[in-house]
């Protein structure tokens, strides 16, 4: 069974730690495990010395079967071996406690195949360390691992898989051969070594079994990178581990005055006294990743800030702050000179916090997670002025850089350019904490003479086949570097697929290859220096990963990402970027001794814009991030024409990435369809009728509620309410304009005279033509608020005020119908030819009905009737039919 094992002082820290945490919170078990960790392949068993690590014992057991049998395991060895490999890996977590850092180191021991040894046919200790790949080889073939390419990489993998199932960021192997009998305890000579030896980067150590546990602790270091510093052993000038440090406490270290330090990493008497006095050099440390360069007690690897992108805003009149965005850990760049070179850490968003006026951190979420996203409201009843945000590991102490903000005033993260939009209603140009922000403003950045931003993109599908011509890849020269590669490169489609990718052309094999690797590279440079690049990878094996490295203008390189693993056939896209926007040009290939395809690249400013347009949210804020220094254009356009931001652009220099924050207050102007100087008189014929209500309806009918842009000045004046759009409110203003008026205290209006005198006074009708009726859902009505629309809209019940009032188009089916008020004689009858007739009596409302569509039957009882018509009796324009009526042209038109 696993036991896990840590040092007392260790176990009594944790506990205080654990305590300490209770008292803020309950927080989920932190599990530490590569596949969860950040830059973690396969091939990462041992980067650096931190975290948790499982070990996994080995006991070797010859039976005879071709080397004579000469050792044999009994109970009480075993029990003593184990002893040894747990004390001699307790080592380095004491040896860590006494540093006094941040850090916990944790073992986890699987002693599966040591309480019940491996049988083989090798006795390994009477054979020469050369014999290695026989009894390995044997172990590693029966657990399934025999189609690796060499013991190393069979290792390997189960060191991985043994990762997998113990659960810990780091596993090993330490082969052991029963000495017990030998007489010199030392393997047969005519080998490398005598003694025990190890293969490092989380590979697997061989040691005989009467090695003192000491001889474990020196092994493990090779297994997360030291050098030995014996005379004969490592060199000065060797370089390893994640800082690639210099082996400067080597014995052969020529500089004047050098005097050499008992080391874990020396041997005889030097190693012996660092083992029990627990310490070791300091270049030893850094060897295994032990370095505090600024001595917080955070070694370097994992003293990096966690990057945070986030915005938020307080909700005066809720209470509510809500913050939303992502965060993530972020690992150091590895320069090690041996291994694949990934780029890992181990650090977790612990939590999310938030501080009021340099107070107390108060928690707001607890994802536990390498990255993780935010969405959360947070009620704040008492008085503030400023509020700092950030993520924070609890476990070391790291934390994101802080995102900040006052009451009224937006949070943004840093970038670029960064800042908040909203409506300067006193016009002072200062944010009070009663103007709102203005979301879904355009936010539009271009160089200071207009013209867009650099950027594009580059893809191999819009590339015919055979070499690439620049000319067809715009601003960026694509080529490959290799060893056995010319530089040109090409696109064609992977045989067998109809994947096109970019290809090299391999001078031995004379043929093109849509393979990259760590021997053959793609390279991208740039006509102007970027802040972002994207990348598309496809996988073409079990496991691949892509890596992007980024190079400034002279060569260096700044930064680099690695893509999670790729399953065959499976495509992701991995972003590299830069602060101050210096990426020059990129190299491109699959990491970690694995192979992928390149299938496009984009560069800089996303070139389907045409330029660097951002949209506000609903906090206002504005960000751009990324950009090279200089100086840059801004130009803001709210979503509403009704504020303005004035047609002059902002101007702002950005310099080391940032930029003064940027606070754009909008003025309140008139909508550019709103007649200022007689509202309800939509249609400027200096009149308020229901032709004006008409139009508007008609312009919904055909447009929808819209919010109307800044140019749009063409046209009758529907936005009668100055809201920056139109909708079927607008048309109810008319209306109520119009009841207003009628009921303003002017006498009644009376015409009088026979049925055949009124009807031959009434104008003849203008059609108004109409698509068929039709059935669309109720949610579909034009006139119903619809998602995705800021427009105003009407509920049902309004959408009734408008088809009852008087002197008011409305809908009878598809027929329009005028409402016009006339008092008849009582009980009149009266008919005409293609008109229906009507019975009549009292003071009745007469429905003039015309369209293209044959007339209707309609009738109604007025003031002395009982019955009245609905506006659902029309046949439900407000619910199931949309109508396209067309404007009326002309002085004469209704």
């Amino acid at each position: 069974m696993p036991r896990r094992f840590l040092s007392a002082r260790q176990s009594e820290r944790r506990r205080r730690q654990l305590r300490r945490l209770m008292n803020v919170q309950r927080l989920e078990t932190r599990q530490l495990m590569a596949a969860d960790s950040i830059g973690v392949t396969p091939q990462d068993t041992g980067e650096f010395l931190l975290g948790s690590v499982g070990v996994t014992p080995v006991f070797l057991e010859s039976n005879g079967e071709i080397d004579a049998e000469s050792q044999n395991w009994t109970a009480t060895e075993i029990d003593e071996m184990l002893a040894k490999v747990t004390t001699g890996v307790n080592w380095w977590s004491d040896t860590l406690d006494s540093l006094d850092t941040v850090h916990d180191l944790e073992f986890v021991v699987d002693d599966t195949y040591a309480r019940t040894p491996f049988e083989t046919p090798y006795e390994p200790i009477d054979r020469s360390t050369g014999a290695l790949d026989e009894y390995i080889g044997h172990f590693v073939t029966e657990l399934g691992y025999g189609d690796a390419r060499s013991i190393e990489e069979a290792v390997q993998r189960f060191n991985h898989d043994q990762r997998l199932k113990l659960g810990t960021d780091w596993a090993f192997t330490i082969f052991v051969a029963d000495s017990s009998d030998d007489p010199d305890g030392l393997f047969a000579s005519g080998g490398s070594f005598s003694g025990a030896f190890a293969f490092a980067g989380g590979l697997f150590v061989v040691t005989p079994s009467t090695r003192p546990a000491s001889t474990i602790t020196h092994e493990m270091g090779h297994i997360f990178w030291a050098r030995d510093e014996y005379q004969g052993g490592g060199s000065y000038t060797d370089r390893r581990g994640y800082y690639d440090t210099q082996n400067l406490n080597a014995a052969d270290n020529p500089s004047e005055g050098f005097v050499q330090e008992i080391s874990i990493m020396r041997g005889g008497v030097p190693l012996q006294s660092a083992y029990e006095a627990h310490v070791s050099p300091a270049v030893t440390l850094a060897m295994v990743g032990w370095q505090d360069s600024d001595g917080d007690g955070i070694f370097d690897l994992a003293d990096v800030p966690h990057a945070i992108n986030a915005v938020g805003h307080f909700d005066v009149e809720t209470s509510l702050y809500q913050f939303t965005g992502t965060a993530s850990a972020v690992p150091l760049r590895n320069r090690n000179s041996s291994g694949v070179q990934s780029d890992i850490t181990l650090g977790r968003i612990s939590e999310l916090q938030y501080r009021l006026d340099d107070g107390a951190w108060t928690v707001a979420a607890t994802p536990d997670s390498q990255v993780a996203s935010f969405d959360v409201s947070v009620m704040i009843d008492e008085p503030f002025s400023t509020i700092d945000w950030r993520v924070i590991d609890t476990a070391t102490g790291v934390t994101s850089p802080l995102v900040s903000s006052t009451r009224a005033v937006a949070a943004v993260a840093p970038a670029s350019i960064a800042g908040v939009v909203f409506f300067d209603e006193n016009g002072d140009g200062i944010k009070s904490i009663d103007e709102s922000t203005l979301a879904m403003t355009r936010f539009d950045v271009t160089r200071p003479d207009g013209s867009p931003l650099f950027g594009g993109r580059t893809s191999a599908d819009d590339l015919a086949d055979g070499v690439i011509d620049d000319a067809a890849t715009g601003s960026v020269s694509i080529a490959a570097d290799g060893l056995v590669s010319d530089e040109e490169a090409g696109a064609f489609v992977i045989d067998g697929t109809d994947q096109r990718v970019f290809q090299s052309f391999d001078l031995q094999r004379s043929q093109w290859i849509h393979r990259w690797s760590s021997r053959v590279a793609m390279t991208a440079a740039f006509d102007e220096t970027v802040g972002d690049v994207s990348v598309s990878f496809v996988g073409l094996d079990e496991t691949s990963y892509g890596r992007v490295e980024a190079f400034d203008s002279d060569g260096n390189l700044i930064g680099r990402q690695t893509s999670a693993a790729i399953g065959e056939g499976q495509s992701v896209v991995v972003e590299v970027t830069d602060p101050r926007g210096s990426i020059a040009s990129i190299r491109v290939f699959g990491h970690a001794n694995t192979s992928v395809a390149i299938s496009a690249l984009e560069y800089g400013v996303n070139p389907s814009t045409g330029g660097a347009l951002v949209t506000t949210d609903v906090s206002g804020a504005l960000r751009l991030a990324n950009l090279p220094d200089g100086t840059y254009s801004v130009s803001l356009a709210a979503e509403l024409p009704i504020h303005s931001f004035g047609s002059t652009p902002i101007e702002v220099t950005v310099s080391g990435g940032t930029s003064s924050f940027v606070v754009a207050g909008a003025t309140r102007v008139d909508s550019p369809r709103y007649n200022a100087a007689n509202p309800a008189d939509a249609n400027q014929d200096e009149e308020v009728t229901a032709r004006d209500a008409l139009v508007i309806i008609n312009d919904v009918t055909r447009n929808g509620s819209r919010i109307l842009d800044a140019t749009d000045t063409v046209g009758f004046d529907v936005d009668v309410n100055n809201d920056g759009s139109v909708s079927a409110l607008d048309a109810l203003v008319v209306i109520n304009e119009l009841a207003r008026r009628q009921n303003s205290g002017n006498g009644e209006h009376i015409r009088t005279g026979s049925a055949d005198e009124l009807m031959r006074a009434w104008p003849e009708p203008l059609p108004i033509s109409a698509d068929s009726p039709k059935q669309v859902p109720q949610t579909a009505s034009k006139y119903l608020s619809q998602t995705g629309s800021s427009a105003a809209s009407l509920p049902i019940a309004q959408s009734e005020m408008i088809a009852n009032v008087r002197r008011m188009f409305n809908f009878d089916g598809s027929e329009a119908v005028d409402e016009r008020e006339y008092h008849w004689v009582a009980d009149t009858t009266f008919g005409a030819d293609g008109q229906n007739e009507l019975q009549l009596g009292g003071r009745e409302r007469f429905l003039e009905i015309f369209s293209k569509h044959d007339r209707q039957t309609a009738s109604k009882t007025g003031e002395t009737g009982t019955k009245s018509t609905l506006p659902q009796e029309y046949g439900g324009l407000f619910t199931t039919i949309d109508l396209d009526f067309q404007e009326p042209l002309g002085d004469s038109a209704l």
